[in-house]
């Protein structure tokens, strides 16, 4: 999937190892780092899939996974029609928040 950020902060923080530690210590914000990539190498139909990933959308489009119950990355998921067949045809998250829930600093 491509995953992409809905402001240049939030992907300044997720596309760097250093922020992500910075802002929710060295276990969490490598575990946030790792759940981004995992994101990365997935296709919308196979969110389920993702290990302890809870995954639910509300109702105006925002979906919401959950991983392990502490790591929350919100977002708006556009599926490719062509399931990624033709260069360029794949689906995009854009990312619009991420949280660590009882944890970080």
């Amino acid at each position: 999937m491509n995953v992409t950020f809905d402001s240049a902060p939030l992907a300044a923080l997720c596309n760097s190892e250093q922020r992500l530690i910075e802002r929710w210590g060295r276990e969490h914000g490598r575990t946030v780092g790792r759940r981004l990539l995992d994101l990365a190498a997935i296709d919308a139909a196979h969110l389920d899939r993702l290990p302890d990933a809870d995954v639910s959308t509300d109702g105006d489009g925002t979906t919401r996974i959950t991983f392990g119950g502490q790591i929350v990355v919100d977002g708006v998921i556009t599926e490719a029609k062509g399931r990624g067949r033709v260069a360029g045809d794949e689906d995009h998250m854009v990312i619009t928040g991420v949280a660590v829930q009882g944890g970080g600093r």
